[in-house]
């Protein structure tokens, strides 16, 4: 068994503040008969950009000399009031050509962090808005953007196709999406192992084995771990991890923050060496 292992560490920004969560998150409390986390909501009503954690992540990632890759979302579905499906999707979306959005992505693209697209929800089967949310960001950095991870880890039989005509040369949504209803929460979707070439050519599919709120939900999630880099040592893996920017809010989602260093130390320890994405995907380029 090799005693190294790679690293690949990601964010997925869906949000970078509050709007309807300040309703929903308390009654959400009171349901639970949850009075901490009630007390925390009921202060966030006093603090502004609840969800911008950016600094804080950068912190922590420094700390460790590590890069991670950022995948930014453009969303353009639109609230509609009578249907509550859209709601979620809709509201309290960022707008990605906001000057203060466009000021991070550039920063983080200058510092050695990566920029990839974070694909809209009806994004994946649709070539037009693919195009589209991929040549926005590249106005924004100033240069091609090769990675995608699509916004729920939607994927049907035609994404992939789509993602590559599209001008991307990686994806990394093959991965379990949500906290409910996986009994295997972490690791390794169809048991995909290794990068794969779906469509025989040069794209790439890295898939994603760890998300934040499913491992945060895993009764043994440290012993699960464990497990999870022992096959990425056996089989030359990855270990792909995704935690969005808002669980660095202590407060609303405690454990989460103290979760992502705690795993940074985890592989550090275990002789994991860290790569974005985007050189994941150039390492294997060159296998081709």
């Amino acid at each position: 068994m090799n005693s190294e292992f790679k690293v690949a560490l990601s964010h997925d920004i869906d949000r970078t503040r509050k709007t309807y969560q300040y309703f929903t998150k308390p009654l959400k409390a009171i349901k639970n008969g949850n009075l901490k986390a009630l007390k925390n909501q009921l202060y966030s009503f006093f603090r502004k950009n609840n969800y911008w954690t950016f600094q804080r992540i950068i912190e922590i990632e420094n700390e460790y000399a590590v890069k991670s890759s950022f995948y930014f979302l453009n969303e353009s579905i639109k609230w509609d009031i009578f249907r509550p499906d859209s709601y979620k999707l809709a509201l309290g979306r960022y707008n990605i050509n906001s000057p203060k959005i466009q000021e991070l992505i550039r920063w983080l693209d200058r510092n050695g962090w990566e920029i990839g697209v974070h694909g809209s929800y009806n994004s994946f089967n649709s070539l037009e808005l693919l195009k589209k949310e991929k040549l926005t960001l590249e106005r924004i950095v100033g240069h091609e953007v090769i990675g995608i991870r699509q916004h729920y880890l939607n994927l049907d039989d035609s994404t992939w196709s789509l993602q590559y005509e599209a001008g991307f040369k990686y994806d990394s949504s093959l991965g379990f999406a949500g906290s409910k209803g996986f009994g295997d929460r972490i690791g390794f979707k169809d048991n995909k192992h290794l990068p794969f070439y779906p469509l025989n050519n040069e794209f790439l599919e890295i898939p994603l084995v760890l998300m934040d709120a499913n491992f945060l939900q895993v009764e043994n999630k440290w012993e699960e771990l464990d497990r999870v880099i022992s096959l990425c040592k056996k089989h030359d893996a990855i270990l792909v991890i995704n935690f969005h920017n808002h669980v660095f809010n202590t407060r609303e989602f405690p454990g989460f923050e103290e979760a992502y260093i705690k795993i940074i130390q985890k592989c550090i320890s275990e002789n994991g060496k860290f790569f974005t994405l985007g050189e994941i995907y150039e390492t294997y380029s060159k296998k081709v």
